[in-house]
């Protein structure tokens, strides 16, 4: 593993939410957000990782870049590396299986962005051991892994003394900003309002999330400052194909965004038939339980 000085207490990041079918609405606001995916003139978009440790060097480099804009409150998302799956199951021990995941990525990150670099120890303080909500810090630096709720009290008391970098890790608290909610975690009325503006104030800094949307792989990554890019992992029966980057956004894509946008390219899997397209995953789904879980490779 990448960063071993942490302590491994055992911790589920939730599975993501998925919206409804796509809207004409939709699809027009995907085609008017979309441009191709291309860099600017003084641009070089930063390619899609292969591991992890490619993810904490690109989100070092983020955090770096927001930093010299004056931005000390960060918020970040990474994809975990496999530990511990099953056929069944992917995170058998929940979120505290998940925390011994992100661990070492996060401890890595804070020995990048922070002032002692490589020589620096990781601290750890656990915040709710149900929930995996931990504090990792070294000097000059501050993450909050897995946020709820219920924790965000400790993390405004936190942000109020910080005078370092602070990030906030794979955030769990749920807002009802795409609709999939009946109420929102961060409370109604003003103290909603208060809620949400100190979380605003959390600069999306490093983003990266797979989803499966009409039989294909992709998955979207964000690095401050650069657009929103989608990926789109064309062979589903192959590791070795080279994703392709189709589309960059100034802002987040839904989940409607992304099914329209998909389903409107000539050629593409989620343009196939439903028949067809039901015979492919069918293929792909045999092909994922015959090949064992990676547990192996996390580099």
């Amino acid at each position: 593993m990448m960063f071993a000085s942490v302590k491994q207490s055992g911790v589920a990041v939730n599975a993501p939410r998925r919206l409804g079918g796509a809207s004409r609405l939709a699809r027009g606001r995907a085609n008017r957000a979309a441009v191709r995916c291309e860099a600017g003139k003084d641009e070089k978009l930063p390619k899609l990782p292969k591991s992890p440790r490619e993810q904490v060097g690109q989100a070092a480099e983020a955090v770096r870049r927001a930093a010299a804009d004056g931005k000390k409150q960060l918020a970040i998302e990474f994809t975990l590396p496999l530990i511990g799956a099953t056929d069944l199951d992917d995170w058998p021990g929940g979120i505290r299986q998940q925390y011994q995941a992100v661990a070492p990525m996060v401890g890595e990150l804070l020995k990048q962005i922070g002032t002692d670099g490589n020589a620096a120890e990781v601290r750890q303080k656990i915040v709710d051991d149900a929930d995996a909500v931990v504090v990792l810090s070294t000097a000059g630096a501050k993450a909050m892994v897995f946020p709820t709720a219920e924790t965000l009290g400790d993390l405004k008391s936190i942000a109020k003394e910080n005078v370092g970098l602070l990030a906030t890790i794979n955030n769990q608290i749920r807002t009802n900003d795409d609709g999939s909610n009946l109420i929102s975690d961060l409370g109604i009325g003003p103290w909603r309002k208060k809620n949400e503006e100190f979380l605003a104030s959390f600069e999306l800094t490093y983003w990266i999330s797979e989803q499966r949307i009409q039989g294909e792989t992709v998955r979207l990554l964000k690095s401050y400052p650069h657009p929103w890019q989608l990926f789109v992992l064309t062979d589903m029966a192959s590791g070795s194909a080279e994703p392709e980057c189709i589309k960059t956004f100034d802002e987040k894509p839904s989940y409607k965004e992304l099914e329209s946008l998909l389903m409107s390219r000539e050629g593409s899997v989620a343009a196939m038939s439903i028949i067809d397209r039901v015979k492919r995953e069918a293929q792909f789904n045999a092909t994922s339980v015959q090949t064992p879980p990676n547990n192996i490779d996390q580099k």
